[in-house]
């Protein structure tokens, strides 16, 4: 990584054009890495279970040391093989701390004070002498708490300016001790050095700011394009989407099971007679929150989604209809079991549901939902709070 250099290069390392290929390089390298995040932010509040988050942030980590290695590679390139260069320590240094106040993960924090070592141990093996060595672990102590402090004070940092300023300082300062305590050179440059890294990092909070609002902007719109306003769940419009493109994709390619179970609230219309349209909305929520739970503490990977009215449907992917039809009787138990309460009111709530499977036998969309529809009747006929799978209902033995 940061492979040590002289300080004639000061000058032509800021002031020449491979300064702007690796500036721009850097910038790139990082609104990529932004992208990434927030598109495994997005997978793991969509899906919001232990394995996503563990998978996203050793994602993460990995895009950081991937990074860190391509700009050696580059560097590599751009100087004849060498990396003794100023640039090169500032880029590194960059990709660190924005990896720290970006991705805000265990594992990337772990780089950041694991990475003094890693530096020192290379000086060692490269030969540079250790007589600094309680300057080394001086600044090493003040850079992992600096590391720390950043890490989890991020909010409190980023709403004073001055402050994130004076981390920042903090930051590269004790990075530039750390390399001093090997590699002594005259303390003024560090100035110099601090300046330009603040430069640098003032263009890349640029580029993240302007990939962080337009990532805003599209999230937003999607929400309010695909999610019900009331219940925070997937609306009809996105499952008409999602569901004809999953008819088009499993009849074509035979991926494996695909089943659609839908559900209603069993005299829903008496809530809002009896105790107002607010209660309603309230048990419409309590539903939706409560199954919507249920389906990622189990990890089905069941998509749901608010049809109309009191009506709701999920899609299983990979999931044969039997095995929904336990899980569905299971979350149906449950949710009896968990009455809402309401301004005083205690309201049970129930739900009637109807399963069924795509088939090879299915020639449109229509087929396999019309089947599906006339399962959750046959719950309600059969008395409500009940399941049908199959054209066969459910019994708790």
């Amino acid at each position: 990584m940061l492979q040590l250099f002289t300080l004639s290069s000061l000058g032509r390392d800021f002031f020449n054009i491979k300064m702007l290929i690796i500036v721009l390089i850097t910038i790139g390298l990082i609104t990529l890495m932004t992208i990434l995040t927030y598109a495994l932010e997005h997978q793991v509040n969509q899906h919001q279970a232990p394995t996503w988050r563990y998978l996203a942030h050793g994602t993460e980590a990995v895009s950081v040391l991937v990074s860190m290695i391509l700009l050696r590679q580059i560097f590599i390139t751009l100087n004849s093989g060498s990396v003794i260069s100023w640039t090169y320590a500032t880029v590194q240094l960059t990709v660190l701390l924005f990896s720290l106040n970006t991705m805000r993960n265990l594992a990337v924090e772990v780089i950041n004070i694991l990475m003094p070592l890693f530096i020192y141990g290379q000086a060692i093996w490269l030969g540079h002498t250790t007589q600094y060595l309680p300057v080394f672990m001086l600044m090493t102590v003040i850079l992992i708490g600096t590391v720390i402090y950043i890490a989890h004070n991020y909010q409190a940092l980023i709403a004073n300016q001055w402050k994130y300023l004076g981390f920042q300082v903090l930051y590269s300062g004790t990075w530039w001790g750390v390399i001093w305590s090997f590699h002594p050179f005259k303390l003024t440059h560090t100035l110099v050095i601090i300046l330009g890294f603040i430069i640098y990092m003032w263009l890349i909070r640029l580029a993240v700011r302007w990939t962080q609002k337009f990532f805003d902007e599209v999230l937003t719109f999607d929400h309010q394009v695909n999610y019900d306003e009331l219940t925070g769940i997937r609306n009809r419009a996105s499952f008409d989407s999602s569901a004809q493109e999953v008819f088009r994709v499993y009849q074509r390619r035979n991926m494996g099971p695909v089943t659609m179970a839908m559900f209603d609230i069993d005299h829903f219309k008496n809530f809002n007679d009896e105790h107002g349209h607010l209660a309603g909305d309230a048990v419409l929520r309590h539903v939706a929150k409560f199954v919507d739970l249920q389906l990622k503490q189990r990890s089905t990977h069941g998509q749901l989604f608010r049809y109309g009215g009191e009506e709701f449907i999920i899609i299983f992917r990979g999931m044969p209809a039997l095995q929904v039809g336990q899980v569905m009787r299971t979350i149906q138990r449950e949710l009896a079991a968990e009455p809402l309460e309401f301004e005083g009111s205690t309201l049970a709530v129930t739900v009637s549901i109807g399963i069924s499977e795509l088939q090879t036998t299915d020639h449109s969309f229509t087929d396999w939902f019309v089947r599906v529809d006339d399962y959750l009747y046959q719950s309600k006929q059969a008395g409500r709070d009940r399941t049908t799978v199959e054209n066969r209902l459910l019994t708790d033995n």
